[in-house]
């Protein structure tokens, strides 16, 4: 990728992230999570006035200035009371570093927990509920490992879920409040621990809130970052040459042209009524699209038949290509099918009129004649995948009927995480590969 830069907005149909969120996150419990940790957090304040509510095991941060990441607080539905709060930090900047001294690098693949508190009268199974909903914030970041600092000795808690001391950080032995270890756990297995501790309690976790994550992870692990791909920061600088456009519909080709088969197979292999509708309504959708391409390059004089008939595609198009066909031909899933086009039409259903006037500018400056004739490709995309009713946000709403387990949802999870880095790395690759057309003399 290339360096980040600000991303204009104004090529994108956006919409605006709430801070503050409340999400059904079980039958009895909602969670309200806030994006930007507070000094002193409102819902924090009624447990944090109750001895018995703050969990000693864990260290109290000093601080959470300038500290990223989320607070998260369980409140009861019927009573609005909060029962439980934990704040989740990336690792690094936070007061973990702080205290432990660790370099920033390693950090960066960890979610630090804190502040966590419960209140003495909630429900069984609460804390194991406050867990998930805080540490899948940080899988949702691409990270890997959940961070503590805990009392010295084996709690309930490090008990429970195998936490083990980071032995080369020093003990911190604090005057008049005790001695502490760094310790960690490995993401995964805490949060599969958290669910199934949850569901024995009478606590399992909501659906809805469960694909939420999907979300999370496509907006900061795709979203947030396809914009600084180096195509779309040519087209925006307008330095995108004709040879990397065509050389961009020519990828595109290798994998559009397999839609509809792929989406054929779906259909066959849908259990129910309501899935195989969906992927009819997809599928309608994709029909030819692939001709599009073709008579774009035709347009602009290129050789479709040589995109059709000889071209190959590059390692990442392959990439993304594999974890479509993998899901469908061989695990034989079409709802594991799904993480691939939220990947590849999260981009043309986020696009706005902005990109294609900056396109079809681009085309007029090469000496095309009509120049939107040669962009209906991209231009079509948007008006399909594009706004509530088009394909992306279609399969965002059917997964919450299909992902209904933690173990269901991270397998998902997993290929969307292959599918996503394929995408990203095909919209550098459409200039990157071809940047000698781009590159100005030193």
């Amino acid at each position: 990728m290339t360096a980040p830069a600000s991303k204009n907005a104004s090529l994108w149909q956006t919409r605006p992230r709430p801070q503050v969120t409340t999400q059904q996150i079980t039958a009895t419990l909602d969670a309200v999570i806030d994006r930007v940790p507070q000094a002193q957090p409102a819902l924090l304040a009624p447990l944090a006035a109750q001895a018995s509510a703050r969990a000693a095991e864990f260290l109290a941060p000093a601080s959470v200035a300038s500290a990223q990441g989320y607070d998260v607080a369980l409140v009861e539905r019927a009573s609005g009371q909060c029962v439980a709060f934990a704040s989740v930090l990336h690792a690094e900047g936070s007061d973990f570093q702080t205290r432990t001294r660790l370099p920033s690098g390693p950090l960066e693949q960890s979610v630090y927990l804190t502040r966590v508190h419960v209140s003495p009268s909630a429900p069984a199974g609460t804390q194991a509920v406050l867990l998930y909903a805080a540490l899948r914030q940080g899988r949702s970041w691409g990270r890997n490992v959940a961070a503590f600092l805990m009392a010295d000795d084996d709690t309930p808690t490090a008990r429970r879920y195998g936490l083990a001391p980071l032995l080369a950080v020093p003990r911190l032995d604090l005057e008049g409040t005790g001695a502490f270890r760094a310790k960690a756990q490995r993401l995964d297995l805490m949060l599969y621990q958290a669910s199934e501790e949850a569901s024995k309690a009478g606590q399992p976790l909501e659906p809805l809130f469960l694909v939420g994550e999907v979300l999370d992870t496509i907006n900061h692990l795709f979203l947030d970052k396809v914009g600084h791909s180096r195509f779309f920061q040519a087209v925006d600088a307008g330095t995108l040459t004709r040879e990397q456009y065509v050389y961009t519909l020519t990828q595109l080709h290798q994998f559009v042209r397999y839609t509809t088969r792929l989406l054929g197979r779906c259909v066959g292999a849908s259990p129910d009524t309501e899935l195989r509708t969906h992927f009819i309504h997809h599928l309608k959708g994709e029909i030819n699209h692939e001709i599009i391409i073709e008579r774009d390059l035709e347009h602009m004089g290129e050789d479709s038949g040589y995109v059709k008939e000889v071209a190959q595609p590059n390692v990442p198009t392959r990439e993304f290509m594999c974890t479509q066909e993998s899901a469908i031909a061989f695990y034989n899933d079409p709802v594991l099918m799904l993480a691939a086009p939220l990947a590849a039409e999260g981009v043309s259903g986020h696009l706005g009129q902005l990109f294609m006037d900056k396109m079809n500018g681009l085309v007029a400056s090469w000496g095309v004649k009509d120049p939107h004739k040669a962009t209906h490709f991209l231009g079509s995309h948007i008006e399909f995948d594009g706004g509530d009713d088009g394909h992306w946000q279609g399969n965002l709403t059917l997964l919450s009927k299909y992902l209904r387990t933690e173990v269901q949802l991270r397998r998902f999870l997993a290929l969307l995480r292959v599918s996503v880095d394929a995408t990203l790395r095909q919209w550098d690759s459409y200039v990157g590969d071809m940047e000698l057309w781009s590159a100005p003399p030193q």
